[in-house]
């Protein structure tokens, strides 16, 4: 039998996924492997190995809830060293509550380097996104649906019915600056802030995502900090920050990760323990405790991340959340004069 009080506690669940996906996520998807995906969080990345990169990644979150997340992503870029520039593409694939609700993007970036002196390099990039956002209105189970003793009795509703599909346009801009052993960037998405509200709802711009990332690498052992080296030797810790700000609500992500030749491990915190979603209750902004291991050999990087959710949601069992990661670089068989390279992180920049 289907109880009141099982009623109540679905909807309560499926009310604090909403919650925390508006607020702790700021509507955006979020990796927590960010430095794994470069060019999603800042188009100046593009290009920025100077060398042909391939990257998939996938995210599964909170498989132990229906209100679950899967997230497929690819990339790849190049630099043009005859124009000091760097091209790149992405395509991202969203599904949120069992197909109930999901999103496709394709992205075109460019990248522009300039050598500011002998120690330090900028990027600015520009990304031209197009975006569909799909609801499936067949997956949705509505109040009038249920009733106490029987549960769910499905049946006619005065809801809307089918498929619904919205597109829209998306422009993002960044820049990053950086020398051997520290960096930092800064980017804007959804400059034109476009509606992504579907035909016939009220009209909901998507706000703004400001991102702020930094770090800044501690070697513990002798190493020239060159591309295309063969010194795979490397003992390093890097400390390392992410924030993100959209509309009302904001983000952060601080850890560090070491590395011990061809073997990375790293741990995050995700939150503000010292904000409050709302001020009558008292909700603590923390969301998660990531935990990341990696592997390079010769060219191909291998990255898996736990997050260990320690927000309320913990109640529910969401199960935590896990992403993969595998990073190609394709190395030119001509030698080149070595160039800098970003040391944010090496695991990922070989």
């Amino acid at each position: 039998m289907f109880s009141k009080f099982h009623l109540r506690f679905t909807l309560l669940i499926a009310i604090i996924a909403t919650f925390y996906c508006n607020t702790a996520k700021a509507q955006d998807i979020q990796f927590s492997q960010f430095y794994a995906v470069p060019l999603y969080h800042n188009p100046a990345f593009a290009g920025s190995v100077h060398a042909p990169r391939a990257t998939v990644h996938t995210r599964l979150q909170w498989l132990g809830l229906d209100a679950n997340y899967k997230t497929y992503y690819a990339s790849g870029d190049t630099y043009l060293a005859k124009y000091k520039s760097g091209l790149g593409f992405q395509v991202l694939h969203d599904i949120q509550g069992s197909s109930v609700y999901s999103s496709t993007q394709f992205s075109f970036i460019y990248s522009y380097e300039i050598p500011v002196s002998k120690t330090f390099t900028a990027r600015l990039g520009l990304q031209a996104s197009g975006i569909q956002r799909t609801l499936n209105y067949n997956g949705l189970r509505f109040p009038g649906q249920f009733d106490d003793p029987n549960g769910f009795v499905g049946g006619p509703t005065n809801q809307p019915t089918g498929i619904q599909n919205q597109l829209y346009a998306d422009i993002g801009a960044g820049t990053l600056v950086y020398s051997d052993r520290m960096w930092g960037g800064f980017s804007v998405e959804h400059l034109n802030t476009p509606v992504q509200s579907f035909a016939g709802a009220t009209k909901d711009n998507l706000p703004m995502n400001f991102q702020l990332t930094g770090g800044y690498k501690i070697p513990l052992s002798q190493r020239k900090y060159l591309a295309y080296t063969e010194d795979k030797s490397e003992i390093s810790i890097t400390p390392t920050f992410h924030y993100k700000s959209q509309g009302k609500s904001d983000q952060l992500d601080i850890g560090l990760y070491g590395m011990y030749n061809q073997l990375m491990a790293g741990v995050w915190y995700r939150g503000i323990p010292i904000k409050h979603y709302d001020k009558d209750y008292k909700i603590p902004n923390r969301e998660s405790v990531v935990f990341l291991l990696g592997w390079m050999y010769k060219t191909w990087s291998f990255g898996y991340s736990y997050d260990l959710t320690i927000s309320k949601l913990t109640a529910a069992g969401p199960g935590g959340s896990h992403e993969f990661n595998i990073t190609y670089i394709h190395k030119p068989v001509k030698k080149h004069k070595p160039m800098r390279r970003l040391p944010c992180p090496s695991f990922y920049k070989h």
